[in-house]
């Protein structure tokens, strides 16, 4: 009798160990989401990139995701054909060959990469030059020397070139001031300076071509402010002036670009308040306001810019909270407010921006939950929230299929969903890897069946006792 006591006993004081075995295992749930598996972070999650990556689209790299109405280069409007100068050797008017080769011997043509024709003496065959496009009764529509080595200072002769409809002299070494004349091409479509050491003020006279479409002026040295003469382009459709030195207040002669799609001013020093009717430029598809020294709210307004794609307004010190009406832009690809001083909660109104690819709201005072209608942003594929204090659980929702970069930490989620979503390459919460607590299931259950057998163990000892 006493023998099967003892097994008995024996049997029980295995199963007691077994069940405190599992309250240790079950308290390791009980942890910082960096404790999952090391894989999340090598197979799941890019490198982590810079505090303010959204992958933010560039001048060259948004419009990928934009339709090709925006493209920087517009078809030439000319009832001639356009010929390449390889292919037509025309008699020119000598003046024009003239004024063109001002340009070779100011730019130091010289040294051009490539100059064939250009050095010659004869100024009446121009349209055989490297580059120069003509129609086919010898006008000079077109004339590209991009990244070609041109050293020096614009001559003030494109009033000698009164056909001419493109311009694109980018990426080159050329300096000093937009001269005067160039307001002086009545057709003048496209003009390219890009990427070149120019300086002083935007020219002011490139309102009168009432044909002009697109200003490339990026990555030079002008200083001051946007002329207000250019209000009356009616044509402007593309204008791009980022990385300059541009100051002064805001320029509210933005808000009478009625025909703009794309605006680039980022890496500027603009500084004061976006005016309150920045939605008057309505027909805005691109807009990028990074990095200058702006104030205040984010305009209501911004809601009337019904087909905006991309706008980035990062990098400043904006206040206040993101206005619903922000989220009635529904065709928006890409939205970066990140590095301001937003406040409040997330509008559940995001869900409405079912088309929105890159989302990035990091380092603001964001605060309150992450709302559930994030998942509605099927589109997804980059996700900043990071540096809030954002709060409560985090969602229990799937990650958008197309998510490759997600970005959370640190914010003040107080707790995850349980173990089989966070452990859920599938879900949000596995893909942002947040740090917050998982939550277990009840505790305390194998803590109440450990008593219960101990104190079936002190009944059967005390029967031994008495035998």
């Amino acid at each position: 009798m006493k023998s099967r006591v003892f097994i008995l006993l024996f049997v029980l004081l295995g199963l007691i160990a077994i069940v405190f075995a599992q309250e240790d295992d079950s308290s390791d749930d009980d942890t910082i989401n960096d404790n999952m598996p090391d894989s999340i972070d090598t197979e799941i999650l890019p490198t982590t990139p810079t505090d303010d990556d959204t992958s933010t689209p560039s001048e060259s790299d948004s419009t990928a995701t934009i339709p090709s109405s925006t493209s920087s280069e517009t078809p030439l409007a000319s009832s001639q054909p356009d010929v390449p100068s390889t292919a037509v050797n025309k008699t020119v008017n000598p003046l024009v060959c003239t004024a063109l080769n001002k340009l070779y011997t100011s730019l130091n043509g010289n040294n051009w990469i490539v100059r064939t024709g250009w050095d010659s003496t004869d100024m009446n065959t121009c349209c055989s030059w490297y580059n120069v496009h003509c129609n086919s009764i010898g006008q000079v529509l077109k004339v590209v020397l991009a990244h070609n080595n041109l050293v020096g200072q614009l001559p003030d002769s494109f009033d000698q070139l009164p056909d001419l409809q493109t311009i694109d002299m980018s990426y080159n070494n050329i300096s000093g001031p937009i001269p005067t004349s160039i307001g002086s091409l009545p057709r003048l479509k496209s003009i390219n300076f890009d990427v070149n050491l120019l300086s002083g003020s935007l020219p002011s006279g490139l309102s009168a071509p009432v044909n002009l479409t697109t200003i490339h002026f990026k990555n030079n040295s002008f200083s001051g402010t946007i002329p207000d003469s250019w209000a009356s382009m009616r044509s402007i459709e593309n204008i791009y002036l980022s990385n300059n030195n541009l100051t002064g207040p805001f320029p509210n002669v933005i808000t009478q670009f009625v025909t703009v799609k794309s605006l680039y001013l980022d890496n500027n020093a603009f500084n004061g308040f976006l005016p309150s009717n920045l939605g008057d430029a309505s027909a805005l598809i691109q807009l990028n306001l990074k990095d200058n020294h702006l104030l205040g709210n984010l305009p209501s307004s911004i809601g009337n810019i019904t087909g905006l794609q991309s706008l980035i307004v990062s990098h400043q010190m904006l206040n206040g909270t993101i206005p619903d009406e922000l989220f009635n832009i529904l065709g928006l690809q890409v939205l970066d407010l990140s590095n301001n001083r937003f406040t409040g909660p997330i509008s559940p109104k995001l869900g409405q921006l079912v088309n929105v690819q890159k989302l990035n709201l990091g380092h603001n005072g964001l605060t309150g939950p992450i709302p559930n209608e994030i998942d509605q942003l099927t589109k997804l594929q980059s996700l900043n929230l990071n540096y809030n204090a954002l709060n409560g659980q985090f969602p229990s929702i799937l990650a958008p299929v197309a998510l490759g970069y997600c970005y959370m930490t640190p914010n003040q989620f107080q707790s995850c969903p349980g173990p089989e979503i966070v452990n859920n390459p599938e879900s949000l919460a596995f893909q942002c890897s947040v740090d917050c607590i998982v939550r277990t299931k009840t505790k305390g259950d194998a803590s109440k069946l450990a008593s219960s057998m101990s104190a079936l163990v002190l009944v059967i000892m005390a029967t031994l006792i008495t035998m």
